[in-house]
């Protein structure tokens, strides 16, 4: 019988192959938190220097961005209606439309947008419009500029911003009747307080005319009207009254 044939030391021997499962891929990297967007304010206020100086103040904070800025009502009104801000600095005396008649314009339609007002100006009359106005908080313009950076803060966070002193005067306004001069004074229209500023200010009927792009008739028939409902019979009574209710600044 044949003797089978030696096995090559150097054959390989064969193995069943084995199933391999499939390495998996690598995780997908963790997605970095989305970045928070720095909320949205407008500052409204006619005096550069402290426009430049809120803006400073603010935005040294990584948390808020300053988007639009304006000098007086109008210009202001039409960046709030634009931009719909998460806060807005608003102060009371401003050329063309005064803070009051902002908030009026505006009515409900930014719900959203917190409103801090900025001023010098806290008598009960113009308290009780920016009350009436739906305002967060208030910080007078004689306080610290801490004080300012807190109440923006409280505010963005959902907070309201009154000291004691404007909480006082915001109570003994609403709980007291209305005076001639306020009940007169709802009873012209955004239009006609917006003439009575300008008169006030010096503007003869022509640069009324020409400054809201109507006519010289029409801006004497409100010049007219307005005088009329407001009891007052010349320029230096129409001035008394755009003063006492906080439309004008005298020292300007």
């Amino acid at each position: 019988m044949d003797k089978p044939a030696p096995m090559n030391a150097y054959a390989k021997k064969t193995r069943p192959t084995a199933a391999r499962t499939p390495t998996p891929p690598p995780p997908p990297s963790v997605a970095k938190a989305d970045k928070v967007e720095p909320s949205r304010i407008v500052i409204i206020e006619d005096q550069t220097a402290i426009r430049e100086l809120m803006i400073e103040l603010l935005e040294a904070q990584e948390q808020n961005h300053v988007v639009a800025e304006a000098a007086d009502g109008i210009a202001g009104l039409e960046a709030l209606l634009h931009h719909r801000p998460q806060l807005l600095i608003l102060d009371v005396l401003l050329p063309k439309l005064s803070g009051i008649d902002v908030l009026r314009r505006l009515g409900k339609s930014l719900p959203e947008t917190r409103i801090l007002i900025f001023s010098a100006k806290q008598d009960p009359q113009i308290v009780r419009g920016l009350v009436q106005g739906g305002i967060h908080g208030f910080v007078n313009k004689s306080a610290p500029l801490s004080e300012l950076r807190q109440a923006v803060n409280c505010l963005l966070g959902g907070g309201t911003w009154f000291s004691e002193d404007f909480s006082r005067t915001a109570r003994e306004a609403l709980a007291s009747p209305y005076k001639g001069g306020d009940a007169m004074a709802d009873l012209l229209t955004p239009r006609e307080r917006e003439i009575a500023v300008l008169i006030a200010s010096s503007h003869s009927s022509k640069e009324v005319a020409s400054k809201l792009s109507i006519s010289i008739k029409t801006a004497e028939n409100h010049r007219a009207n307005l005088m009329r409902k407001l009891g007052v019979r010349d320029v230096a009574g129409l001035t008394r009254y755009v003063i006492r209710q906080g439309l004008l600044d005298p020292s300007l």
